[in-house]
């Protein structure tokens, strides 16, 4: 029998063991690190809301009785990690009258087969999100309808938002309501 492979293959074992020890007392893979935090638990840690602005809302008149209104959101996401905007539901008011509602992205049920509708932001990273949707003039919008076309309209833009962070087997987010005022 070959003694010298005996010994190069305990050597090596040695130095395996030798190994694991030292990455494992190191913390990197334990909730013992100097952090006080296991691998990427500390993205999980004090989960923040996403920050939901209105960038711009702008109507174009396509015919004589149609305009077509785009809202522009940004979600600024304030977390180390990256969080998931899954979706935002809103309305548009102007002078106390709804004018329009939309919806961006969907929220996920069950198995998701698509990412599409979803949106990763990025820690401390803003996603810009658009939509569009048609408002018709008649007898009950009139005034409004005309205040949108000419630019002279103050909005109230509200409804919810949902986002999700998840990491291994941990997932935190929620539902928030919002309003913002867009002039």
């Amino acid at each position: 029998m070959n003694t010298k492979a005996i010994y190069a293959a305990g050597g090596g074992i040695a130095a395996v063991a030798v190994a694991i020890f030292l990455i494992m007392s190191t913390g990197i893979f334990s909730n013992n690190n100097s952090s006080g935090q296991g691998f990427n638990q500390g993205a999980l840690m004090n989960i923040e809301a996403i920050e939901l602005s209105i960038k711009n809302v702008t109507a174009n008149q396509t015919a004589d009785r149609i305009a077509e209104i785009q809202v522009v959101f940004d979600a600024y996401n304030p977390n180390m990690g990256t969080v998931i905007l899954e979706a935002i539901g809103y309305n548009v008011f102007v002078d106390n009258m709804r004018i329009v509602s939309g919806d961006i992205g969907e929220k996920p049920e069950g198995f998701v087969a698509s990412q599409e509708g979803i949106y990763p932001i990025i820690g401390n990273g803003t996603v810009t999100l658009k939509d569009v949707q048609t408002v018709e003039r008649n007898d009950m919008n009139a005034a409004t309808w005309d205040e949108v076309v000419d630019g002279s309209a103050s909005y109230i833009i509200n409804g919810t938002y949902s986002y999700k962070q998840t990491s291994s087997f941990q997932a935190t987010g929620g539902d928030k309501e919002f309003q913002l005022a867009f002039h």
